[in-house]
């Protein structure tokens, strides 16, 4: 509380006299409204710099030494968002986690440049929804012209703040290649997009200046990795370009074809041979690794195929071990292995793991939802009771309930007259997730036979 008592004053005291950015130290504080929990983190790339408390008032503060590096940083509070910080910098928020991003706001020192990146991030939000859609449909040109208008109208903003701000170079850096980068990236994903809003079967390349830009790409720049626009880009450019080499260039069998495998290991060999910069590396060729793994209907064979060719690319990769350890979990989810011991919670507030429910029945299939997706859950309980009420059926259906606070879901249960006695809630969401590698699939199905997995990989909807 005193800590931000005295930034408060500091705060107030600058805003009132000349803004110069004398001090070594780096000021970052404010206020949350309606908390989701009792801390703020603050980390700068990946790495987390420090953390503090809320305090009576839902307030924090951080300061940060003269050793503390400057550039973009990202706070988290259940969401993230993004922030600049230099050397003198008081800067002071206010967010209500209802509505985050449009409640966010920046004052203080370092207030100009942090609203811009904000006001940036929600202009781009709303021209992916209210504006590109509507565009893809035109012709290349057509399209290139119209989001270089948009564009340049960016650029032509951050220009007048450099002057009205005064605005670091580096500062105005950050900004322009999140300005650039964006749309580059409505560029990358043009060819894809026209070919579904034309309803077309085959995808149409461009004229080559369309893709102009790319001349002068960098893959190498450190300071551009962490820039969301940057590495949102990076996906997208990295995934085109293997999608249409493979199409042009990858004979199998005699014809040109791509499966998934394939797609997933020439997206490898183009991130390695192009990206210089260790940590957008080793942080693209995770994106693939975790697309492939968690993404894909893939057998276990190519599973293992892709994970040879993963370890020859990926060298001391940062992100290896949390690869290798999905994939373990993939493998103990094999068919003729037993379900891991996950705990969970009966609605008579009794424990039961995950791998006695399956051998307490002999065909059992786990199906799941959450609470807090209403339209799924009907639909997923008029599923199950098609299959049950199916004169052929042997199965005994248990649901798990994902990340539904113990009140709804007694009270969901009851108002729907659930069988109680098949349904159980996941107590820890994390360890769940992990084990059995849901990944937001709801309408994933887990079929055991005599307590030992069938189809860990099933669909709801498809055939058991």
């Amino acid at each position: 509380m005193n800590k931000f008592l005295l930034f408060l004053s500091i705060s107030l005291l600058i805003s009132c006299g000349e803004k110069q950015k004398n001090s070594p130290y780096i000021y970052f504080a404010g206020e949350i409204v309606n908390p989701k929990n009792d801390s703020v983190v603050l980390y700068k790339d990946d790495r987390k710099v420090c953390s503090s408390k809320l305090d009576n008032n839902n307030r924090f503060a951080f300061e940060l030494d003269s050793s503390a590096e400057e550039g973009l940083y990202h706070f988290g509070h259940k969401e993230v968002q993004y922030i600049y910080l230099e050397k003198g910098d008081s800067l002071l928020i206010r967010v209500n986690t209802v509505d985050f991003d449009e409640s966010l706001v920046f004052d203080g020192i370092g207030q100009e440049i942090n609203n811009f990146l904000l006001e940036m991030f929600l202009t781009h939000e709303n021209e992916e929804l209210n504006i590109l859609d509507k565009m893809y449909i035109l012709e290349p040109n057509e399209f290139s012209k119209k989001v270089d208008s948009l564009h340049d109208i960016k650029i032509n903003a951050l220009n007048n703040l450099k002057v009205d701000a005064n605005l670091s170079d580096d500062a105005v850096t950050i900004a322009k290649t999140g300005i650039d980068y964006t749309t580059y990236l409505y560029k990358e994903k043009y060819p894809f997009k026209h070919r579904r809003a034309l309803k077309e079967k085959s995808l149409k390349q461009p004229p080559e200046d369309f893709y102009a830009y790319r001349k002068d790409l960098t893959y190498n720049n450190s300071n551009y990795t962490y820039i969301t626009p940057y590495y949102n880009f990076m996906k997208q450019h990295f995934g085109g370009m293997s999608y249409i080499n493979c199409k042009e260039g990858c004979e199998i069998n005699g014809s040109y074809y791509v499966n998934q495998l394939h797609f997933s290991e020439h997206q490898l060999k183009l991130i390695d041979s192009m990206v210089g910069e260790k940590n957008l590396k080793d942080n693209l060729i995770r994106n693939v690794a975790l697309n492939y793994l968690l993404r894909s209907d893939d057998t276990y064979e190519n599973n293992k195929l892709f994970m040879t060719g993963l370890h020859k690319i990926a060298g001391k990769n940062k992100h290896i071990a949390e690869i290798d350890s999905l994939f373990v979990n993939i493998e103990r989810l094999q068919p003729n292995n037993s379900l891991p011991a996950i705990s969970l919670e009966g609605f008579n507030g009794k424990e039961k793991t995950l791998k006695a429910i399956s051998e307490d029945q002999k065909n059992v299939v786990f199906y799941f939802w959450m609470g807090e997706n209403s339209k799924h859950f009907k639909n997923i309980i008029n599923r199950v009771n098609t299959l049950k009420n199916n004169p052929n059926n042997k199965n005994t259906f248990i649901g798990i309930s994902l990340r539904t606070d113990k009140q709804s879901w007694e009270n969901i249960i009851k108002s729907n007259n659930l069988d109680q006695d098949t349904q159980y809630r996941a107590k820890n969401l994390k360890t769940i997730n992990n084990a059995l590698i849901i990944n937001g699939k709801l309408n994933r199905a887990i079929v055991t036979k005599e307590g030992k997995i069938k189809n860990a990989f099933a669909n709801m909807y498809g055939e058991f």
